[in-house]
């Protein structure tokens, strides 16, 4: 009970001093106005502070919730976002047009910021002419700039996670494939470890480290890494396969894939070699790197497609 309760001080410590920031921005804005001569409008700018303060009071209370403090920072953060009806109309513009900049820093998709700049930025360009409009725009823009950023931050976090497990399975994989290949009776087994790493490694060099994939493709990424990880590790198995029958024919040193896997295979009582155990383990991990090894031996062993040879 009393970590649960040391837990919920800590965070609404860190709470308390984000609504703190959400005002200290909206106050910031007021500032920026008054120096460029505008007075914003008195009714308004209480209303938003009135809100403010309502909401550090109920953070503070003593019956307050996790899950409560941050939907009061939530409410924090939109009472900030209508500074965007304070900001000096000169600056208008700029503001937004710094907004979309960050964001295409941020490597959100290049589809979302030409839409941003086609719909809310062109309203913005005339804030000039007509400044409601282009509040409005202002407002919006503060919406999807929040919502980038947390997903963003949330886009790094899975990305990392996945990096750690799937850094974990590569080396698991490949312990398990040192060891199993130098066990006859687990030798087949070896191979597909081998494969798996290799695949691993495979899913890990291609994720989307630069560019943020839109949320419907992360929502579905873990699913898409199970696939590969699969596929990857199946044409493994199946490339030492065709090897070992000689469909693909493939020598290292005067030494044929088949003879390696006979030699460590028929062995009784004797470690399989060095350069055997690293021939195969390298050869799967390697066919379990290719994405499209499955494809290759799929067209080796029974031709070409249909769709090839249909042309569809």
């Amino acid at each position: 009970m009393a970590a649960k309760n040391k837990r919920l001080e800590a965070l609404r410590q860190k709470s308390l001093d984000d609504i703190n920031q959400q005002r200290l921005g909206f106050d910031e804005m007021i500032q920026r106005a008054e120096h460029a001569g505008e007075t914003p409008n008195e009714v308004f700018v209480r209303q938003v502070l009135i809100r403010f303060t309502e909401i550090d009071q109920r953070a503070r209370a003593q019956d307050i919730t996790g899950d409560e403090l941050k939907s009061l920072l939530g409410q924090a953060k939109h009472q900030n976002w209508f500074k965007a009806y304070v900001c000096p109309q000169r600056e208008l513009e700029d503001e937004g047009c710094l907004l979309i900049d960050e964001m295409e820093e941020w490597n959100v998709p290049k589809t979302v910021i030409t839409r941003l700049r086609a719909s809310l930025g062109k309203k913005i360009q005339g804030a000039e002419a007509d400044p409601g409009p282009a509040r409005s725009a202002l407002l919006a823009l503060f919406e999807e700039y929040e919502s980038w950023g947390t997903y963003s931050d949330d886009f790094q976090e899975t990305m990392d996670k996945y990096s750690r497990w799937l850094s974990i399975a590569a080396a698991s994989a490949l312990i398990v494939a040192i060891v199993a290949i130098q066990i006859p009776l687990f030798l087949i087994a070896g191979l597909l470890a081998a494969g798996l790493a290799g695949s691993c490694v495979s899913v890990m060099a291609r994720m989307p480290t630069v560019d943020i994939t839109l949320s419907g493709q992360l929502e579905g990424y873990g699913r898409r890494i199970l696939c590969r990880v699969g596929v990857g590790a199946a044409a493994s198995v199946i490339g030492c396969s065709l090897l070992v029958w000689g469909v693909l024919p493939l020598s290292v040193e005067g030494q044929s894939f088949p003879d390696v896997f006979d030699a460590c295979a028929a062995r009784d009582l004797v470690p399989c070699s060095y350069a055997n155990a690293l021939i195969l383990l390298g050869i799967p991990m390697l066919i379990g790197f290719s994405e499209r090894a499955l494809t290759s031996f799929e067209q080796t062993v029974f031709g070409r497609s249909d769709r090839s040879r249909g042309g569809r």
